[in-house]
């Protein structure tokens, strides 16, 4: 009972406080990559992310933010829609652990600790050797479309806080598709496409 009464408060104080508070979200890639390890492809990249200040008190009140980065290859088709050929995400986690007094990230299966917010959202503004493709699963000679986005997945916070994730702009943060050619022969021969 006391747990529901403090979602109640936090949904309550975070809710007043975001409506006052008019703060653009913003992801934006700034650069995406992929390349060839061993028999696999990986991507990094590196992205800006900004939270509303209403998000930076939902996270420092110890409310776990999740980010779903999605990674989708797609191969083009005259007859017919495009074929998805792979479909592929991974979950970043922020939380607040307020007796360490320490932010807790983990970035699919790898965790840290960060000191500060700052440090904490840097952890997952970068991505580095995550595997999307399996070589097998490719033709090397064909061109194909990828696409990657991250947002910030509001179906895994509270029940009141959804809520709020669908009345305020500022609770819905998220990238644009970032779409781009994806050619492996070129790539791997060196050529920039």
């Amino acid at each position: 009972m006391r747990q529901i009464l403090r979602w109640i408060v936090i949904a309550i104080s975070t809710a007043t406080f975001g409506v006052g508070v008019a703060h653009a979200n913003e992801i934006e890639f700034k650069k995406i990559s992929l390349r060839p390890v061993e028999q696999t492809w990986v991507l990094d990249a590196d992205l800006s992310l900004t939270l509303s200040p209403a998000l930076e008190q939902l996270v420092n009140k110890g409310v776990v933010l999740h980010f779903v980065t999605e990674f989708q290859l797609t191969q083009s088709r005259w007859y017919w829609f495009d074929a998805k050929t792979i479909e592929v995400q991974r979950v970043s986690k922020i939380s607040y652990q307020a007796l360490t007094n320490q932010y807790r990230v983990t970035l699919g299966s790898f965790s840290l600790s960060a000191t500060n917010l700052k440090q904490a959202l840097a952890a997952v503004r970068t991505i580095e050797d995550w595997t999307v493709i399996d070589a097998s699963a490719i033709n090397i000679n064909q061109s194909y479309q990828a696409a990657v986005r991250i947002r910030l997945d509001s179906n895994q916070l509270a029940k009141p806080f959804q809520v709020n994730a669908i009345n305020s702009k500022s609770w819905n943060l998220q990238s644009e598709w970032q779409r781009f050619e994806f050619n492996p022969k070129q790539l791997i021969n060196g050529v920039n496409p």
